[in-house]
């Protein structure tokens, strides 16, 4: 993010901190599709999902005039959504042991049946791989390959250093290429 999305991101927070629906609602526009994808890939599921994302904004516009009143500073406010659904995909996780790994969500009409298949087989095939991670390692492929943010974006959401990060990314690829190659070798 350059340092005119940043003074811009810094404005719309605070016009929302003071109840400004308008200027929430950029922020909830700018960061819909990022925080959806996270959800995905934790949940497998797209209508949790997309639960998941909306109690996301909705948590973060309930608790903006608290934070504000308690004089807290924001801090990086795309760390604090994705620490927000973090929290909600734990939760949910907490309350239910999903049984099967989500739907299809490929409904365009530009894709044959065949395409639509391979794509959702191709998706479960990644989010199961990406189950069988601890969590950090699942927080880092996500937000590193499928959020396609930086390892300076990616350490601030997670709490961690940029070289911390690195190494984490590392592991991640290391043990999902484990997985992956494992699955393969048993289908042939």
């Amino acid at each position: 993010m350059n340092i005119e999305d940043e003074s811009r991101q810094t404005e719309l927070l605070k016009f929302a901190v003071e109840g400004d629906k308008q200027a929430f609602g950029l922020l909830y526009e700018k960061y819909l599709d990022e925080i959806y994808r996270f959800a995905f890939y934790k949940v497998g599921d797209s209508m949790l999902a997309e639960d998941i994302t909306e109690e996301t904004f909705l948590k973060t516009w309930e608790s903006l005039p608290k934070l504000y009143a308690k004089g807290q500073k924001m801090g990086n406010f795309r760390a604090w959504l994705y620490r927000i659904a973090h929290n909600l995909v734990i939760d949910y996780y907490r309350k239910n042991k999903p049984e099967q790994l989500g739907e299809n969500q490929y409904q365009s009409k530009a894709l044959s049946p065949e395409e639509i298949s391979e794509r959702h087989a191709l998706t479960q095939r990644i989010i199961a791989a990406l189950k069988k991670l601890e969590p950090k390692l699942q927080q880092i492929i996500i937000l590193r390959f499928i959020n396609q943010l930086s390892h300076q974006e990616t350490a601030s959401i997670m709490n961690i250093s940029n070289t911390y990060s690195r190494v984490l990314q590392y592991r991640a690829i290391k043990a999902l290429k484990v997985i992956l190659l494992k699955k393969e070798t048993h289908h042939v």
